[in-house]
């Protein structure tokens, strides 16, 4: 199979909150044969059992519901035979195992799909619904959503190719971001969890090409929110 066929194979089901206000936008993926760095996740190098491959999605959202820009990832490993291994999501910066079979609410793959539960508005994954009240504040940040434009890794100086930050907000794009998220995102999560339709396949795309659009969907969104506000002044 080609990288694009094997992201399609293996992708994985997502469970979001029924109250959730923010679509996933795009997912990259990268597929792992050897050992390598992360691209995405730069904090990660990712290892591969000889013979077999991980594929690592970043699902990428427009917003947080703290603020503009949102990545998240899951990794799903493979044997040589292409049975499913493992699979892990990321968790704030950290990674989480998915695959509990004997833990409350978690569910098993789905026909070599693995199945992960999205947090409500800040869209970490985890292998249980039940598992985001472990997180402070798991509600108080959704009803109160509001934040500024983040400049996550990879798109930082630290780790960026050009050792430059890929995009820059001003202090009224952060001001922007802050009210449209107070006033159009924020909600009250249910809890209750709906197993979200396949991802469309023109949603994924290989992670070079996703990280080029990123910054720009970014700099558009900005310029929207500008424009909107402008009007009521």
């Amino acid at each position: 199979m080609t990288d694009s066929e094997l992201a399609l194979a293996y992708a994985p089901i997502l469970h979001m909150d029924a109250a959730e206000t923010i679509p996933l936008r795009a997912v990259g993926y990268t597929i792992f044969r050897t050992a390598a760095q992360s691209a995405s996740f730069p904090k990660r190098r990712i290892e591969p059992e000889p013979g077999g491959l991980i594929i690592e999605y970043a699902f990428y959202f427009d917003y947080d519901v703290e603020h503009m820009y949102d990545l998240e990832h899951i990794w799903v490993f493979l044997g040589p035979d292409g049975n499913l291994r493992d699979a892990q999501g990321s968790y704030h910066g950290k990674y989480l195992n998915l695959l509990l079979p004997d833990f409350p609410g978690a569910l098993s793959p789905d026909n070599g799909h693995v199945q992960a539960f999205c947090q409500p508005g800040k869209h970490a994954f985890l292998a249980s619904g039940d598992m985001t009240r472990l997180y402070p504040g798991w509600d108080r940040c959704c009803t109160q959503a509001g934040g500024p434009v983040l400049i996550g890794n990879p798109f930082e100086a630290a780790w960026s190719p050009s050792g430059k930050d890929l995009f820059v907000p001003t202090d009224r794009d952060n001001q922007n971001s802050i009210r449209w998220l107070r006033e159009h995102l924020s909600f009250t999560p249910s809890l209750r969890f709906l197993r979200q339709p396949p991802v469309p396949a023109d949603l994924f795309l290989p992670w070079p090409t996703l990280f080029e659009k990123i910054p720009v969907w970014i700099a558009r969104e900005c310029q929207r929110l500008s424009e909107l506000y402008a009007k009521e002044e």
